[in-house]
Parts: C-alpha cells; sequence; structure tokens
C-alpha cells in the first residue's frame, strides 16, 4: 500500500480527501499505475467481422493484469464503482497552468471521454474485482492532472 499511499498523497487535497474516506470503508479498490486509457470503438472488416482494436486490446490486458494482483472475493448483486484517472500534465504548460493543475483548479476536458475511461476499466474488470460489470448501478469516474498518472477503481456492495 506504500505506493498507492505515496501515489494519493500527490492528488489534490480535495480529491484524496473524497478518496481515502472511499479507501477507509471499502477494501475492494485496484491501483493502477499506468496513465489512464478509454475504450476504443469497436472496428469492422470489409468482410463485416468485428473486432477491438489492438491499442484497447493491449490496455485492457495491462489492467487485467494489475487485476490479478487484486485479493479479495467478487462483489456480487448491486455495486457502485469510481474509476480516479490520474491524467499526467503536459509538459508544455507554463509553471503557474502547471500548479493550477496540480491543485485541481484545472481539469482534464480532454480526451478521452470520461464515459470511454469508466468503460474500459470496468469492463476489463470482470471476474476479478466484480462478476460483471452490468452489477454497477452507481457509478462515477473522476478525472484530475496529476504528478504521477495513475488509475484507481474502487468498488462497494449497495
Amino acid at each position: 500500500m506504500n505506493g498507492l499511499e505515496n501515489w494519493l498523497a500527490l492528488l489534490p487535497e480535495t480529491v484524496r480527501e473524497y478518496v481515502m474516506d472511499l479507501i477507509l470503508h471499502n477494501p475492494r479498490f485496484l491501483f493502477v499505475d499506468d496513465a489512464p486509457v478509454g475504450k476504443g470503438r469497436p472496428r469492422f472488416t470489409r468482410t463485416g467481422r468485428c473486432y477491438t482494436p489492438k491499442a484497447t486490446r493491449q490496455a485492457e490486458n495491462r489492467v487485467r493484469w494489475a487485476g490479478h494482483q487484486h485479493q479479495g472475493a467478487l462483489i456480487t448483486g448491486p455495486m457502485g464503482v469510481l474509476v480516479l484517472a490520474v491524467f499526467p500534465i503536459p509538459k508544455s504548460w507554463s509553471k503557474k497552468k502547471r500548479q493550477e493543475a496540480e491543485a485541481g483548479r484545472v481539469r482534464p476536458a480532454v480526451k478521452p471521454d470520461f464515459d470511454n475511461v469508466a468503460k474500459l476499466y470496468c469492463d476489463a474488470l470482470n471476474g476479478l474485482m466484480w462478476e460483471d460489470d452490468k452489477q454497477i448501478v452507481d457509478g462515477r469516474c473522476i478525472k484530475v492532472y496529476g504528478q504521477q498518472p495513475g488509475v484507481l477503481v474502487v468498488g462497494w456492495t449497495i
């Protein structure tokens, strides 16, 4: 948990407090030490066969690998989920704008869309943290900038 604690310490204060409260009350969480990725659209061959783009497959595999480190029983029944996606701050930004982003006053209103981010992580964790993502009846995806990119997924029963 030491790596996660260090990562959480770098988050904007308001987000950190919210997430820490969730983690304290919900022991089922997973940290993916990688920049957030959104789920890509399905693609089609000329013959009409549908397939998942390579970048999406690779990202889902990285999340599944991290999910295998998760210990504990699967969440069953109705559940809630939080996906906290921390994006890297662009290096081209001025020092002032970087400080604003680190404080949480500038948020990443950029691609990937929040729903595509949540979809990739929720789909990838089927059978690892919960039985199926159809169980999710309450969900939230938060996008912020941070010094160290990563994704935290917290699940709880309702």
